[in-house]
Formats: structure tokens, sequence, C-alpha cells
């Protein structure tokens, strides 16, 4: 869908959410009656027999929200397209620098609980390569910059991938990260550090060689070629991200490493992002 053909009205607005099945299409009231959906005084749900009313955002995913349905539907699909900065949706969508913040919040909330969803499968598998590697992100809190390790890791064969925080480097902490996301059988390339040398990784039936991209592109040792695709595909894309929004806030790292991993290789984004609020929202 083009910005264009996107509903114009707060009823059309509420019509979308409804044919994705993110608003109720009906209602009944306490005493089983069907209710009309009015949209005199807010939108609201009526019953003309009991002269009972509620709100439409009652028991939905809008319920912790007061903005109209037209603006929210735009935010979305700005939302989608990476544009939604306080300077834009104070422009473009008259919201105020709070909801701004709010709503973008929602957002990434969604994608939290859609990788949730799919981290319960494990990347990789018997014979398949997947790239493991370590990256340095500074996050900010109470007005300074903190450091924040993020441990990857993305499967050649298939470009499925997963970002995790670390509170550290130690083997253990590592250790259980590739255990609990790599599937057992995995071919697993990883640089030259130290913690990484252990047959820790061949008692968990990780096959594994070791890379060290600071000085050579192919290890004469084991014959690996150095791939950067995590490098490229992941940190690159990640810490520009990071930039962007002028280094992430310590408690939102996770959701920003979220957003990132929902975005990756999809055709429509806004498409999706409706559909998974409706799945998210309904599964609860």
């Amino acid at each position: 869908m083009k910005i264009w053909d996107l509903p114009r009205t707060e009823e059309e607005a509420v019509s979308f959410f409804q044919e994705k099945g993110i608003l109720a299409k009906n209602s009944i009231c306490d005493q089983n009656h069907q209710m009309k959906l009015s949209f005199c005084d807010g939108v609201r749900w009526r019953c003309n027999s009991c002269r009972t009313k509620k709100s439409i955002r009652n028991g939905t995913w809008f319920e912790s929200s007061r903005l109209s349905f037209l603006s929210a539907l735009r935010f979305i699909y700005g939302w989608s397209q990476e544009m939604t900065s306080v300077k834009w949706c104070e422009k473009q969508l008259k919201m105020n620098h709070n909801t701004v913040v709010n709503w973008n919040n929602y957002m990434r909330e969604v994608c939290v609980k859609v990788l949730a969803q799919r981290n319960q499968n494990k990347i990789g598998g018997p014979g398949k390569i997947v790239e493991i590697d370590e990256s340095l992100f500074t996050k900010r809190k109470n007005n300074s910059d903190q450091q924040q390790w993020i441990f990857g890791g993305i499967c050649r064969e298939t470009d499925e991938c997963f970002l995790v925080e670390v509170q550290e480097r130690s083997l253990p902490v590592l250790l259980n990260t590739i255990t609990n996301h790599i599937e057992q059988g995995s071919i697993v390339y990883f640089d030259s550090w130290k913690s990484y040398c252990t047959n820790d990784m061949e008692d968990a039936n990780l096959k594994h060689f070791q890379m060290n991209h600071r000085y050579n592109f192919v290890d004469y040792d084991t014959g690996v070629k150095n791939n950067t695709k995590i490098k490229q595909l992941c940190w690159g894309s990640v810490k520009w991200r990071n930039k962007k929004h002028r280094k992430t806030l310590c408690h939102h790292l996770e959701t920003y490493l979220a957003e990132f991993m929902w975005r990756r290789n999809l055709n429509d984004p806004f498409e999706q992002i409706l559909q998974d609020i409706n799945v998210c929202w309904n599964n609860q």
C-alpha cells in the first residue's frame, strides 16, 4: 500500500483496522444486545436497547492510547517506512514529543513479542555454517555513555540470525548464548579470541573453526574463508540505527535490536506489522 492509498477519515481508519482484525467488527452489551458503532462522541459502541456504551478501544491494542485512529494508522505506516522521527511526526501528524516517543515504543514492543515467538527456534543445523561475533555498543544512561556488549550469529545458508545483550564476554556466558540460539551439529565460524578456544564447544556438539579477520582473509591452519556477512549485515546496520537515534537509551537497547531483527528481509513492512499486531494481541 502507498501512502496516498491510506484512509482519509476516522471512519475509514476504523474500518481499515477492523478488516485487519485489530479492532472488533461487532460487540454485544451485558444484556446480550447487538451494539452499533457511533462516531458522535469519540468512537464508541452503543446499545439502543439498554442505552449502554463503551469505547471501541476497550480490550484492544489501542486501549492505552487516545490518539485518533486516523493518526495512529498514518503513524504505523510512517513507522513501517522508518520515518517516525519526533520532528516528522510533529510536523506531519501534529503529535507531541511524548506521544511520538510512546508510539515508537509501542511499535518496538510488538517487534520484541514477535521475536520472542520466532526465537523458540534455533538457527543453523547439522552441516550448516553459523558465523558468530560480538560487538561493543554505546548506550545512554543518566546522560552518560555506557558500554554494552552484543553477541550475534547469522546462518550463511538461511540468513537467519540472532542478536542478544550479554553482561560479560566470559566463556560460560557466551557458550550458554551459543547453545541457546544455535542448533547442535552446526559449524560455527568465529574470530580467534581466547575465550572461544575451548573443548567445551565440541562437548556441546558444535563443530568449530577459528578465523582472525584482523590478519588473514583465509586461515591457513583450517582453510576457512573469512566471510564477513555478520559484520556487513548486522553490526553495520545496527550501529547505524543506534547512531541515528543519537545512541539508544539503556533500557531501550533490546527493543531497538528487536526492531532491526524484525525488519530484516521484509517485502512489505506495513502489512507485516499490521499482521503482527493482530497476532500478538489475539494470542495474549
